[in-house]
Formats: C-alpha cells, sequence, structure tokens
C-alpha cells in the first residue's frame, strides 16, 4: 500500500523565492534543485513524479518535501517579521545540508590561540638561534611549552594560513 506524501503549501513570498533560486544562475545548485523540489510538490505532485522529472531517487524527494513540511510553521512564524535577505537565508538554511558527523577536533580552541601567539613572537626573544620560524622549529616550540602534545607542520600550516591568523 502506497503511502499518501505531505502536501506542502507555499506563501506568495516562499514562491517566489523558491522560484528565484530554481531559476538562478548564481545561486549554489543544492538550492536551485531543492527548490525544484519543493515547488513540483507544492504543484501537487507525488514523488515518483518528481524524481522522474528532474532524474532525482524518490528517497530525496521525500527527504526534502518531509524537511520542508517540518518547517513549514517556523518559516511562518518568522515570515512576517524578517525580510529581505534575512527570510531568504532562513529559506536557504532548510535547503542546507544537515551537519554531519565528524571525528572531535584534535586542538582546542585555547590551544590553536596559543599555537598562533608562539608564531606572532620573534624566536630570538626566547633565546633559540634563528630569527624566524619555520614549521618544524615552531611545532618543537609547542611541543617543548606542552601546548600540545604532538602536532604536524601541515597541521600547523593549515592554523597559520586559515583566517584564524593574520599576520602583522
Amino acid at each position: 500500500m502506497a503511502r499518501i506524501a505531505r502536501k506542502v503549501t507555499l506563501t506568495d513570498k516562499q514562491k517566489n523565492l523558491l522560484r528565484k533560486f530554481s531559476k538562478s544562475r548564481v545561486t549554489p545548485l543544492k538550492y536551485q534543485q531543492r527548490s525544484s523540489i519543493i515547488l513540483l510538490c507544492f504543484q501537487g505532485k507525488n514523488n515518483g513524479e518528481i524524481a522522474k522529472e528532474l532524474d532525482f531517487n524518490q528517497s530525496t524527494v521525500s527527504k526534502w518535501r518531509l524537511r520542508w513540511s517540518r518547517e513549514e510553521s517556523k518559516l511562518l512564524a518568522c515570515e512576517g517579521e524578517e525580510d529581505g535577505i534575512v527570510y531568504q537565508r532562513s529559506i536557504q538554511n532548510i535547503l542546507d545540508d544537515a551537519p554531519r558527523p565528524g571525528a572531535p577536533p584534535k586542538f582546542t580552541a585555547e590551544q590553536v590561540c596559543q599555537i598562533i601567539s608562539v608564531s606572532c613572537e620573534v624566536p630570538s626573544e626566547s633565546d633559540l638561534p634563528f630569527s624566524h620560524w619555520s614549521l618544524p622549529s615552531l611545532a618543537q616550540e609547542v611541543v617543548k611549552r606542552n601546548i600540545v602534545e604532538s602536532i604536524s607542520t601541515s597541521q600547523l600550516h593549515v592554523f597559520l594560513k586559515s583566517d584564524l591568523y593574520q599576520a602583522p
């Protein structure tokens, strides 16, 4: 026995934004595709029809229909309060990927800050025989100061090249 898909309702504001996303050439593809799914759901098409029309897996269509349905009340509540880019971002948040679990970070934010702080110091002021840090010497120094147990030069490179660190 086939299940009946949830009905999707849209306000004019939501329809206009979803149409804008689905037709835009500069909007990321994920928003274009997911907006198209929601618009077709609103037109009353079932998941199988939408999957065939957009060349998606039926479970993908079902997932986005369900997610939109779960968030409809939140969107309606903020529709009157939010306008413009804020409301657009609310819709994009619904159309975004769900957060994925991953390995916990190996280094705490405090450790990263301490590493960056050490990298800003002049090595010769710590009685070291060089004027600038190399990645291996910096790794050795942060281990020596008990900031971390160990760290690779490639990880140091990631920290120092990130947005967290802006060289003076």
